[in-house]
C-alpha cells in the first residue's frame, strides 16, 4: 500500500511540474508577442495587437535593475525593511482605493446592479426578490452569497446617520480586503519559499498592480473573494507545516479552523473559486497520502464539502426566510455552448445565449439543456469541417483573456453616478488609458517571466523548497484549473484576474532569483 501512494504522489507530482512548466511557457510566449485590449468603451471590442519586442525586452532589463536595487537596499536590514515595504503597498493601496471613491465614482452595473439591488430590498424587509421566476436570483441563483454579504454591509451603513448609498461603503470594505489580500498573500509566499529576495519580489509586483488597484471600486466579489482565499492559503500552510514537525501527532486546531472559515467565504463571495478550491483538496488529499496521515485526509474532505455546501445553506436560508423558493438557474450547458461562440466582444465572450435560452425555454432546465446540446454539436460540428478556424477561435479566445494585462478593469469599473475628474475620464478613455494599457502590459510580462523562471528551477530541481511538491504547486494547480474552465466556459478578462493574483507567489520567486544573480554578480569594492 505504501508503494502505491508514492507512486501516485510522485506521478502527481510529475504530471503538475510539466503541466505548469508547458502553461507558463505558452504565457510568456503569448504575453511577449501580443497585447489585448479595448480601446471603445461602447462596444468594449476587445483587440489584438503585435508587441514590439525590443521595447518588451528593454522593459524588462529596467524591471530586473529595479527589482535588484530594491532587493540590494532590503537586505542591509532585511526583516525591518520588509515590513516597511509592506506598509507602504497597503498604505498605497488604500489612498489610491480612497481617491477612486472620491473621484473615481464608479457605481454597480450590470449584474453587480442587480445583486445590489436584490441586496437593498433584503435589507429593507422586502423578501420579494427571493422568487422562482421573477427575480435574476432565478437565473442566477449562485449569487446569493454575494446578496446575503452585501445586505449585511447595507445593513450596517444604514445604521449610521450619512445620507449616501451604501455601495460607498462597500468600496471602503474592498479597501481592507486588499490590505488582508496583501499581508495574507506575502506571508504564504515567505513561508513557501523563505528567501527574503521573493518577499521583496512580491511587494514591488503587488505596488506594480495597477488593475488590482482599480478594483478596489468594483462592486462585485472577485475581491473580497480572493482575499479570503489568500487568507486561507496562508493559514493552510501553517496548519500543514505544524503537522509536518516533530511534534506532528498534535493538531493545531486555530490554523485548521481559520483556513477552513476563509476557504467557505472565499466561496460564499464567488461560487468559480470553487475551482481554487478543488485544488486545495487535491495537495491536501495527496499530502495525507505521502504523510499517511488520515488527519489531513479529513481536513481535505471538510474543505471541499464546507466549498460545496455554503452557498445551498444560504439558499435554504433566504428560501425559508421568504417563504418562496428559487429556481436551479441558468444551466451549465447554456455556458459552455455559449463558449463556443462569437460574440461582439470577443470569442466565447457574453452574447446572452445563456439567459436566453434560459428564458425562452420557460425556465425549463431540460429543454434549455437540449437546445444548448443541439448549440454544442452544431459548432463541434463546424470546427471539425473547419480546423483552421477551430485553431483561430480558440486562441483568440486564449489571447482575449490571458494577454489583457488590464484584466478587463476599466470596463468592469466604467460605470459611474456622476461626472470623473479629468484625469480619470482619461484614464479611462482618453490618451492616459493609452500608457495604462501599456504599464499593465509590461507588468504582466514581468509577472509570467518570473512565474515561468520559478516552473524552470522547479522543474530542473535546481533549489529545494520548504513546502512539498503539491503543496507548493497549489496555486499553480488552480491556475491550470482556471485556465481549463475558461477555455470551455463563457470567457472574460476579468475572471482570470484571480488566476492573475495566484501567479504572484510564484513570480516573485523569479524576479527574486534574478535579484539574486545580479546581487552576486556586482562588483564589490576592494
Amino acid at each position: 500500500m505504501e508503494k502505491v501512494t508514492k507512486s501516485i504522489c510522485s506521478l502527481a507530482s510529475c504530471l503538475v511540474r510539466y503541466l505548469s512548466l508547458i502553461l507558463a511557457g505558452i504565457l510568456l510566449i503569448c504575453g511577449y508577442l501580443f497585447t489585448c485590449y479595448s480601446e471603445d468603451m461602447g462596444s468594449q471590442l476587445v483587440l489584438t495587437k503585435w508587441d514590439f519586442l525590443p521595447a518588451s525586452l528593454l522593459g524588462l532589463g529596467v524591471w530586473f535593475f529595479i527589482a535588484w536595487l530594491l532587493y540590494h537596499w532590503t537586505m542591509q536590514k532585511p526583516k525591518k525593511r520588509q515590513k516597511l515595504l509592506l506598509l507602504a503597498v497597503m498604505c498605497w493601496y488604500t489612498l489610491c482605493g480612497l481617491l477612486l471613491v472620491l473621484f473615481g465614482r464608479t457605481c454597480p452595473a450590470a449584474d453587480a446592479a442587480s445583486v445590489y439591488q436584490i441586496a437593498e430590498a433584503l435589507a429593507g424587509g422586502d423578501t420579494g426578490v427571493i422568487h422562482p421566476t421573477a427575480s435574476y436570483l432565478s437565473y442566477y441563483p449562485q449569487q446569493v452569497g454575494l446578496v446575503a454579504y452585501e445586505e449585511i454591509l447595507i445593513r450596517l451603513w444604514n445604521l449610521l446617520p450619512i445620507d449616501m448609498p451604501a455601495y460607498h461603503a462597500m468600496k471602503c470594505a474592498n479597501i481592507l480586503w486588499v490590505c488582508l489580500l496583501i499581508y495574507s498573500q506575502y506571508k504564504a509566499v515567505c513561508l513557501l519559499f523563505r528567501r527574503d529576495s521573493a518577499g521583496t519580489a512580491y511587494l514591488l509586483l503587488m505596488f506594480c498592480n495597477l488593475p488590482l488597484v482599480m478594483y478596489t471600486s468594483f462592486l462585485y466579489g472577485e475581491v473580497p473573494s480572493f482575499a479570503a482565499f489568500s487568507a486561507g492559503l496562508y493559514h493552510l500552510l501553517k496548519f500543514l507545516e505544524k503537522t509536518d514537525g516533530q511534534d506532528s501527532s498534535a493538531f493545531p486546531l486555530p490554523s485548521f479552523l481559520c483556513s477552513l472559515f476563509f476557504f467557505t467565504v472565499s466561496v460564499f463571495l464567488r461560487k468559480n473559486t470553487l475551482i481554487l478550491m478543488i485544488a486545495v483538496f487535491l495537495a491536501v488529499f495527496l499530502e495525507a497520502l505521502r504523510r499517511r496521515r488520515p488527519v489531513l485526509l479529513g481536513s481535505a474532505v471538510c474543505y471541499l464539502l464546507a466549498g460545496c455546501l455554503v452557498l445551498p445553506a444560504v439558499t435554504t436560508y433566504y428560501e425559508h426566510r421568504a417563504d418562496n423558493k428559487l429556481s436551479s438557474g441558468v444551466t451549465a450547458l447554456s455556458y459552455l455552448a455559449m463558449g463556443m461562440q462569437e460574440s461582439s466582444r470577443g470569442n466565447g465572450w457574453y452574447n446572452g445565449f445563456n439567459f436566453n435560452t434560459y428564458s425562452e425555454s420557460g425556465m425549463n432546465s431540460e429543454l434549455a439543456n437540449e437546445i444548448s446540446r443541439e448549440a454544442i454539436s452544431e459548432r463541434m460540428a463546424y470546427f471539425r469541417q473547419h480546423p483552421l478556424e477551430a485553431f483561430s477561435f480558440y486562441s483568440g479566445k486564449f489571447l482575449s483573456q490571458w494577454a489583457d494585462g488590464t484584466y478587463a478593469s476599466r470596463q468592469a469599473t466604467l460605470a459611474t453616478f456622476g461626472g470623473r475628474s479629468a484625469f480619470f475620464q482619461s484614464l479611462y478613455e482618453g490618451s492616459y488609458s493609452r500608457y495604462y494599457i501599456g504599464f499593465c502590459n509590461f507588468t504582466q510580462n514581468a509577472l509570467y517571466l518570473g512565474a515561468f523562471l520559478f516552473c524552470l528551477v522547479a522543474f530542473r530541481g535546481k533549489s529545494t523548497f520548504p513546502c512539498p511538491d503539491l503543496v507548493l504547486y497549489l496555486c499553480m494547480i488552480g491556475v491550470i484549473g482556471g485556465f481549463l474552465f475558461h477555455m470551455l466556459w463563457e470567457a472574460n478578462s476579468r475572471y482570470i484576474l484571480p488566476y492573475g493574483l495566484l501567479l504572484l507567489p510564484y513570480a516573485a520567486y523569479g524576479t527574486g532569483l534574478v535579484s539574486e544573480f545580479l546581487e552576486k554578480a556586482r562588483p564589490r569594492k576592494g
